[in-house]
């Protein structure tokens, strides 16, 4: 009889534990996602998106028609209101496949195919054109405290670095393909597209450090709150990882054919905005902790 009411007290223990929040003793997710707003389906192949606090609008990068290797000027930078509103389709026109975005000191850094572009966010105003020597496929940027500006390549496995005028190949990430690329602690979080692996870089040693795996087709990354980041699948799917790397998918949308691309978290509304690529809109998700 001690033995049975012992596995019972167990049994009850766990059962209650489950019910804990916060996702210590149990697999459910620690943030949720709930649609708060969608953009009509103008957009054209919508990669990345940036939110700008200072001027309170969102830039969305379209690729329209993918060029692959060919140069085909028909990629634009759209703007958007807070609520999802297309203000300017054709906010930035002229660029071939824009992906990646990154904004600092009223500069926005768009990854193009083989070049960085920096444009003024003032006025919409292609600043100059970065040739990056022998890339492929820049994907992501990131920009450190320094200013320094980091490109993923994800076709050669590579890292580019934009500093005091001038690209150079930066980083060999050797069999990894380099999507998304976050700087954050003094160090860039990057996301491998093979692999499914994110992992931390220190750039000072060069040297990556294990954090999470098992997340296909790894895309956007975005730091969401003091504990936890968002990574998105390219597929079709979202999940939350802590700080410890523990992660938990809080987001499919693949069976509606709906991909979640290079993501952006607007702390101050609390909204993860998320770009659809083929389904051309941008999906605003309120996070809830």
């Amino acid at each position: 009889m001690r033995f049975i009411y012992s596995l019972s007290l167990l049994i009850l223990t766990a059962l209650a534990l489950q019910g804990c929040s916060g996702g210590l003793f149990t697999s459910r997710a620690p943030v949720t996602l709930t649609e708060a707003w969608a953009t009509d389906n103008t957009l054209r192949t919508p990669e990345s998106v940036v939110y700008d606090r200072e001027r309170n609008v969102l830039y969305v990068s379209n690729i329209n028609q993918s060029s692959k290797d060919r140069k085909d000027g028909d990629g634009f930078i759209s703007r958007l209101s807070p609520n999802g509103d297309i203000e300017q389709l054709y906010w930035v026109s002229g660029l071939n496949d824009p992906k990646g975005m990154a904004l600092q000191n009223n500069i926005l850094y768009v990854a193009d195919m083989d070049e960085i572009i920096a444009i003024a966010t003032q006025t919409g105003a292609v600043l100059a054109r970065h040739k990056a020597d022998k890339s492929q496929m820049l994907n992501d940027v990131t920009v450190d405290n320094a200013g320094n500006v980091y490109v993923s390549d994800s076709r050669q496995g590579a890292i580019y670095l934009f500093r005091n005028g001038r690209v150079t190949h930066w980083l060999d990430t050797k069999r990894e393909r380099p999507n998304g690329l976050l700087y954050d602690n003094n160090r860039i979080i990057v996301a491998s597209f093979n692999s499914g692996a994110v992992r931390f870089l220190d750039t000072e040693r060069k040297e990556f450090t294990d954090w999470t795996d098992k997340i296909p087709s790894a895309d956007g990354i975005a730091r969401v709150g003091a504990d936890g980041y968002m990574v998105s699948n390219w597929n079709g799917e979202i999940y939350y990882v802590n700080n410890a790397g523990k992660n938990w998918k809080v987001l499919d949308t693949k069976s509606q054919k709906i991909n979640t691309a290079d993501i952006f978290y607007d702390e101050q509304n609390q909204l993860l905005y998320v770009p659809t690529f083929y389904d051309n809109r941008v999906i605003a998700y309120r996070v809830a902790f």
